[in-house]
């Protein structure tokens, strides 16, 4: 941004962050915590409405007389209670007594506290069968497939401890053997000689061994955990030398068909191709408990951490059923947004009632509610369901910023006098997420009355986040040329006015496409010092240009009409202060080339913003820039490069071409609240196109420069501070703005 060089005195500068009150609707009536659409039931009563409070029939004084005394005996006998509504005595007066209109009353009062408050639904999928005992977390387990159609898990030495076969048997059950000598140790029956041979060796009893307790259960753990048996247990044969030990087992039934039912999120043919359990083979438990785990995994892995295999069971045909679980969100409720409507948080959400509850989704709704801007702070909360305690509420809550700015200040110069500066700017007016925004200057020697912004925005034209801009500008400021070493070479005033119009159009969720149609009138006015660009060579300021001449003003000011579109891929985790993810985008511009105005060329950039996450709170930031132009260019048009913006170190816009590159790396840390600490690098070069600029000379020269800077959050906006070192020394860099 190039700032006048004049001298300013500065009588009032008033800036705060605040929310206009002619901007927000009334909330008095609002507690900020209620749910859209819906209707709030707390757990106590609630006053009822007008229509159903209950009527009585009779008045009951402190001090009755008799009269009373006896109407209040028939009402008694007549089984009347004295709090009978109207349409309930107009029911009894048909004829219904007033014990069967009491029972419909009390009938309907249920059914409406059903209504209002329904009973836990299980929606879990029932399944018919024998239920299929598996292990969890055994997704890394190993399999021995050596023995055609029975394949064998193998625990790993230590794992037998937690597995649950060796509590089959008792420690009454065993006492009589123990410290019996162990006379033989087999498997069986088995329908392969090779599964016990697999086993044997596997085993902690052996031959001539003691009967021990812990070696039976490590036994009986390791048989279980291959899968291949449905029950496992020691049976101990008296021999004159001590006993015979065999696990007797039995073998697994044959599946024939698999059924996965009560999957929504995951198709079923992509959780089949996890599932090894194959038909026409054993059943093996252990193969089941890798096929549990694996689907669950999968679950895990796509965001539905919550959906998982709830039961396993074989039925008398054969059929292997797994059941799937999948959690949904029962409601969403927001808090704390008293301004903010709520449909302004509810359509950036990823995620709506009924879903089944994903955490990418979650966790992408809350980017999407604190990328706009409007919250200080947001947090979700996951709470049982009311209908069903599986499902979850989802709870929203945020805490809301000032949204609204106004600027006031004054300054003076030689040039311009005294001169008045008014700002306006709401980025979510009346809760709307409408943004509007105007700044003014007024009074001064010049025509400052016209000097003015204006611009308006709103974000969502549709369901699918579509949105609608405009900006009709009036500016007139100094501004300094430079040439190719930073020297100013001319000084004047430049006025541009004109109008856009800019429409986004949402493609995907981190895709948008934007189409800006924009004419604007760039006029050179009032010349303060330098090359005056209206007078030719005998002026002494213009050393030799003969700028009349050569129709330098023609060919740089004017009016041009442009079209520019802009594709943009954006899944930063936060616009504001990102950590990770890019933004990628590639933009151009035709100008002219039958749209009318005074010049025609073409112009294309393509930027790439990437962010890496070093550590808890640290961040590498990376922009690479490259653009090209072609085609009758005025000089403010072309690329620059030099400033605050992109090339620290160098004086504002100080390089200029037709064709530019640029690299910023840097490394951001934090210092304390609200303020980080910045290294930066800097590298690029613009040249090319400069036939009319005479006192400009190009180069094709890779410049650079390196800093530290600061990054500091105020009540009036990012402020940003850098000292650059370039190859012509040090510069000091103040800005307003959000950094890239």
């Amino acid at each position: 941004m190039n700032m006048r060089k004049k001298k300013l005195l500065a009588l009032m500068v008033t800036s705060a962050m605040m929310t206009c009150p002619v901007w927000a609707e009334d909330t008095t009536a609002a507690t900020g915590y209620e749910s859209s659409g819906s209707q709030t039931v707390t757990s106590g009563s609630a006053a009822a409405p007008v229509d159903d409070q209950k009527t009585a029939v009779n008045t009951v004084t402190t001090s009755p007389d008799d009269a009373t005394k006896e109407d209040a005996m028939k009402a008694a006998k007549s089984g009347l209670t004295g709090y009978e509504t109207a349409e309930e005595l107009a029911a009894i007066a048909a004829g219904k007594s007033p014990e069967a209109v009491q029972q419909e009353t009390a009938e309907a009062v249920h059914k409406e506290n059903e209504i209002l408050n329904p009973a836990p639904v299980d929606t879990t999928p029932k399944l018919s069968g024998d239920k299929v005992s598996y292990m969890s977390g055994t997704s890394d387990m190993q399999f021995d497939t050596s023995i055609p159609g029975y394949p064998m898990a193998v625990i790993q030495p230590g794992q037998d401890v937690s597995l649950p076969y060796g509590e089959a048997v008792s420690d009454a059950d065993l006492k009589p053997y123990v410290d019996k000598v162990a006379t033989a140790v087999t498997v069986g029956p088995v329908p392969e000689a090779q599964i016990e041979q697999k086993l044997l060796p596997q085993l902690a009893m052996r031959v001539g061994d003691a009967i021990n307790m812990d070696y039976i259960r490590h036994d009986l753990n390791v048989i279980g955990a291959t899968g291949l048996f449905s029950t496992v247990k020691p049976v101990f044969t008296t021999v004159p030398e001590g006993v015979a030990l065999n696990y007797t087992v039995q073998m697994n039934p044959v599946v024939k068909k698999i059924d996965i039912v009560g999957n929504e999120s995951i198709s079923t043919a992509d959780l089949m191709k996890l599932v090894a359990t194959t038909p026409g083979t054993m059943l093996n438990t252990a193969v089941v408990s890798h096929d549990v785990a694996n689907i669950n995994s999968a679950f895990a892995n796509a965001g539905y951490m919550m959906s998982r295999v709830s039961d396993v069971r074989l039925d008398d045909e054969g059929t292997l059923h797994l059941a799937i679980s999948e959690q949904r969100i029962e409601n969403i409720n927001l808090r704390g947004n008293t301004k903010t409507k709520n449909k302004v948080i509810m359509r950036e959400l990823r995620m709506k009632k009924g879903d089944i509850f994903n955490k990418n989704a979650a966790s992408r709704s809350i980017q999407r509610v604190y990328n706009t801007g409007y919250f200080e702070d947001v947090n979700v909360r996951l709470l049982p369901g009311q209908r069903n305690p599986k499902d979850v509420i989802v709870e929203i809550d945020v805490t809301e910023q000032k949204t609204g700015s106004v600027t006031i200040g004054a300054g003076y110069s030689d040039s311009d006098g005294l001169v008045g500066i008014l700002g306006l700017a709401e980025t979510n007016l009346r809760g709307t997420g409408d943004k509007a925004n105007i700044s003014w200057e007024f009074g001064g020697n010049t025509d400052t009355n016209k000097n003015y912004i204006f611009s308006y925005t709103h974000p969502y034209l549709n369901d699918a986040g579509d949105s609608i801009g405009f900006s009709i500008f009036d500016r007139e400021s100094e501004y300094d040329d430079y040439n190719e070493k930073g020297d100013s070479v001319a000084g004047y005033d430049r006025r541009t006015n004109g109008f856009n119009i800019t429409y986004g159009r949402v493609r995907s969720e981190y895709v948008s496409d934007y189409i800006t149609l924009e004419t604007k009138r760039t006029k050179y006015t009032d010349w303060h010092s330098g090359y005056n660009y209206r007078n030719d060579a005998t002026d002494p300021n213009n050393a030799g240009f003969d700028f009349a001449g050569m129709d330098y003003l023609g060919k740089n000011f004017g009016r041009t009409n442009s079209m520019t579109w802009s594709h943009v891929f954006d899944n930063r985790d936060n616009v504001y202060d990102p950590t990770k993810g890019k933004r990628l985008s590639f933009t151009g511009t035709w100008a002219g080339h039958g749209m009318g105005g005074d010049f025609d060329y073409f112009k294309f950039i393509a930027e790439n913003r990437l962010y890496y996450k070093v550590g808890r709170a640290h961040v590498i930031a990376v922009r690479l820039m490259g653009g090209i132009a072609t085609g009758d260019m005025p000089y403010n048009d072309l690329f620059t490069l030099g400033g605050a913006d992109n090339l620290r170190g160098y004086e504002d816009d100080e390089f200029r071409g037709n064709k530019m590159y640029e690299v910023t790396v840097e490394y951001r840390y934090p210092i304390a609240k609200k303020i980080q600490g910045v290294v930066f690098t800097d590298l690029g070069n613009a040249w090319g196109g400069v036939e009319n600029i005479p006192w400009y000379h190009e180069n094709n020269k890779l410049h650079y420069s390196g800093g530290l800077g600061f990054r500091i959050t105020t009540p009036i906006g990012p402020i940003r501070l850098d000292y650059a070192v370039g190859q012509d020394g040090g510069k000091f860099h103040f800005s307003f703005g959000g950094k890239f």
